[in-house]
């Protein structure tokens, strides 16, 4: 489609699936007490074009996260006890055949199928092996709007990749918080190629809203914490 304005002709990029055999897209969101959020996100990635099934692993919730999942039209699997979200992540890409995996979190706001198409599309055309999401920071002041995606995009769950490459990451990087940290650091060090982007518009529910604030904080320092220790481990591998 050619969209024109008074003076300016805008030609989108054009990516050549029309009357073409592509691979099969499944989208997996790992999930943990996200009630409040996971209907949105599943509806959204089921409008997606090229998304081809929806995988949400329920990794352990006490809420109604399964309940709300499986009414929203995903494949639900439950797994009786927290393990993480590398390993949720990993239980999901065994229940499907797909060739492309798109990883979603499940406590996004204001997540739309233009949004993980645009992660989609340049996997599918072989213009990139991974495309990375980071959330929408552009409300704050003109330096962290600037300085946190490039902080937070090698640690963003939005990503769409191929299952070989998901493969080739060794099985003590698939758990909890390390999974992010590691696609990264694999990804540049075989210099594959990566896209990423800003997700327009598109924020998270904090860990502290969700979980409270003294459960929530325990889970953020958690999560940090991981990560430090992984990109140390990272840098020795």
């Amino acid at each position: 489609m050619i969209l024109k304005t008074d003076s300016i002709i805008i030609i989108p990029e054009i990516y050549p699936f029309e009357n073409m055999k592509r691979e099969k897209v499944t989208a997996i969101v790992p999930a943990f007490n996200e009630e409040k959020t996971i209907k949105d996100v599943i509806e959204a990635l089921l409008k997606t074009s090229f998304v081809d099934e929806v995988i949400v692993v329920d990794d352990g919730s006490v809420d109604n996260t399964f309940k709300i999942a499986r009414e929203a039209g995903a494949k639900v699997i439950k797994l009786k006890e927290n393990q993480g979200k590398g390993k949720a992540l990993q239980i999901g890409t065994e229940q499907t055949n797909a060739s492309i995996f798109l990883f979603s979190d499940a406590d996004l706001i204001g997540i739309k199928p233009s949004h993980f198409q645009k992660l989609i599309e340049p996997v599918l055309a072989g213009k990139a092996d991974m495309c990375v999401g980071a959330v929408d920071r552009r409300n704050f002041n003109k330096f962290l709007a600037w300085f946190l995606p490039k902080v937070e995009s090698p640690f963003a769950g939005m990503r769409a990749l191929k299952r070989e490459f998901w493969e080739s990451i060794p099985r003590e990087y698939k758990k909890g918080y390390f999974v992010e940290s590691a696609l990264t650091y694999f990804a540049k060090k075989n210099n594959l190629k990566i896209h990423s982007f800003i997700l327009d518009g598109v924020s998270h529910l904090i860990k502290e809203k969700k979980h409270g604030f003294s459960f929530g904080f325990r889970a953020r320092a958690k999560m940090l914490l991981q990560i430090v220790i992984v990109n140390i481990l990272l840098r020795i591998h």
